[in-house]
């Protein structure tokens, strides 16, 4: 491990943020910065993303969480001994998994401000989590368990093509490293069959679901151990790759009801504790909202939810460092966040590609109107993510390794 700078000593407080890479970094080490706390920003290559911005006190470079867990932790844990942090964030899904399998230990140092163990390994385990919706009576896609390979003929003749095929959970650390567990979907039985025979010597199966179509809706949450004390919506406008995946330009809106109490039904059933993503479908044959899954981590988009009125990361700061903070439901309605060099990578993809290889529905905008919704560089109530005039030096890092990548 190393560092690149030490300063802060004279800061009201001491942070340490995980996955300098990440934009969700960035914008909380932003926020927290401003509070006029010592950032200290971890990733296993320097500089990063995160690790430009003004508002770092410290950077430190850790061992591969992707590729050395041990390493990762036995760095973690020595930075968390050379100083008296206030409390660590995790930013993704791999750090926080490995954080959370040494909670004892790490919590000793500082505080993890996450649902203990129990909870947490509850909340990612996507079969964990639809039977417990199911004990609320809250809508879930139709979901089969099985244990073995051999059930597949007692649901057989239930099952309607296509099928989505889900592994409880995202990401499993093995003997070998770290499995990308995604979701895949079979078209037959035989092609159902086939896909799980790489999983028959897991101890767990995934499970087997309908496919629900139709828009995406997530409700973001802070909540003091089982008491919830801020919520956010927002929907995404653009995505890369153009068909799904992660939002270029998203804006907030008003909650949802349903699916606000929804959301705090079931994390108050897991008596949640810090920060969650929950995620459902509205299904398109009748506008229920279905469960999907728990992110137990900050999201992608939080500058959004900041940008709008709820500092998620400076809540979270004073709640773990105080015991409870005022709770915060309100925000401003049609603030829109860009991501500038991933709305030119949307761009880019839907000029430069068929609409086949996209994978595009029949009513997604032409070439012409994607250009011209690129080119509305300025709108009303719309913030750059990442480019920030008064602290700009993350963007210029990005830039440049956007041109690297380009020229690959």
């Amino acid at each position: 491990m190393q560092d690149e700078k030490i300063k802060g000593d004279s800061a009201k407080g001491r942070v340490l943020i995980l996955d300098g890479r990440q934009r969700s970094t960035l914008a909380a080490v932003r926020s927290l910065g401003k509070l006029g706390l010592a950032v200290t920003v971890g990733e296993d290559s320097l500089p990063c993303l995160a690790s430009k911005s003004k508002f770092v006190a410290n950077s430190i470079r850790y061992a591969s969480a992707l590729s050395d867990p041990k390493g990762f932790i036995s760095d973690v844990a020595h930075e968390l001994s050379r100083y008296k942090y206030d409390m660590i964030l995790p930013m993704t899904d791999i750090t926080m998994s490995l954080v959370m399998n040494e909670f004892e230990n790490l919590s000793r140092s500082t505080d993890i401000p996450v649902a203990g163990k129990e909870s947490y390994l509850k909340a990612i385990d996507k079969g964990k989590i639809i039977e417990l919706s199911q004990s609320l009576d809250i809508p879930t896609p139709k979901t089969y368990f099985i244990n073995d390979l051999s059930e597949l003929n007692r649901i057989r003749s239930e099952l309607n093509y296509p099928v989505v095929i889900k592994p409880r959970q995202s990401k499993y650390l093995t003997s070998s490293g770290w499995i990308d567990a995604g979701v895949d979907y079979a078209y037959s039985f035989d092609e159902l069959n086939r896909k799980l025979e790489i999983y028959k010597n897991s101890p767990c199966l995934p499970l087997i679901q309908e496919r629900v179509s139709g828009p995406g809706i997530g409700a973001f949450l802070l909540f003091n151990r089982g008491e919830v004390k801020a919520c956010f919506f927002h929907r995404r406008i653009r995505e890369k790759p153009p068909s799904g995946g992660v939002s270029t330009l998203r804006d907030s809106i008003a909650p949802d009801p349903v699916v606000k109490d929804y959301s705090i039904r079931l994390l108050k059933a897991l008596n949640w504790h810090g920060v969650a993503m929950v995620e459902f479908k509205q299904d398109s044959r009748d506008g229920t909202p279905r469960i999907m899954e728990i992110n137990a981590r900050f999201w992608g988009s939080l500058q959004l939810a900041i940008d709008s009125g709820i500092d998620f990361p400076a809540m979270l700061y004073q709640m773990t460092t105080t015991g409870d903070v005022p709770s915060k439901f309100d925000y401003e309605i049609g603030v829109k966040s860009r991501w500038l060099l991933g709305d030119l990578d949307h761009l880019l993809a839907r000029l430069l590609k068929s609409d086949s290889s996209l994978r595009l529905p029949l009513n997604y905008p032409g070439r012409i109107a994607t250009l011209v919704g690129f080119l509305k560089f300025y709108q009303p109530k719309m913030k750059y993510e990442v480019l920030r005039f008064d602290d700009i030096r993350p963007f210029l890092f990005e830039l440049k390794e956007w041109l690297k990548q380009l020229t690959k």
